[in-house]
């Protein structure tokens, strides 16, 4: 009889050491999966930083060489600016001296009608007209 009791607690523990070894290695199988993703994650976020500080340097060279354009273009713009103020005499002008002139006569120097104010116009005439006559197919004549 104790060897049939030794033989169940032989069987009992080799069930609970199966099943506790069994939770260990789950625990230690999930810590390396978690420490695996998180190393993925870093490797993945370093890679992001240096691409993006990579697309950031490409931008701010771009900014510089823009930059060094517009300065030059300001200068240019500058120098031509000095060069029209030193020379009284020559201006530039949009047109040309022969479009400025041309332009100058072709534009007629109408001077405008005093009207008269004592009249309605047609549409506000004292009589109705048109639309607003309650009679139908009755011409209305302008009499002046």
């Amino acid at each position: 009889m104790d060897w049939i009791v030794g033989l169940l607690l032989l069987v009992v523990g080799m069930i609970l050491g199966f099943f506790i070894s069994k939770f260990f290695a789950d625990r230690k199988l999930a810590d390396q999966n978690s420490k695996q993703n998180e190393n993925t994650v870093r490797e993945v976020m370093a890679q992001n930083a240096t691409d993006h500080i990579g697309q950031t340097r490409d931008i701010v060279t771009a900014l510089q060489n823009q930059c060094e354009s517009l300065s030059e273009q300001l200068d240019a713009f500058e120098s031509a600016v000095e060069r029209t103020q030193a020379d009284d005499g020559e201006k530039l002008t949009y047109f040309g001296e022969q479009a400025s002139v041309y332009i100058g006569h072709q534009q007629s120097k109408h001077k405008r009608k005093s009207e008269n104010t004592e009249f309605q116009p047609k549409d506000f005439s004292g009589e109705r007209t048109g639309l607003f006559t309650d009679a139908k197919n009755k011409q209305v004549v302008d009499e002046k």
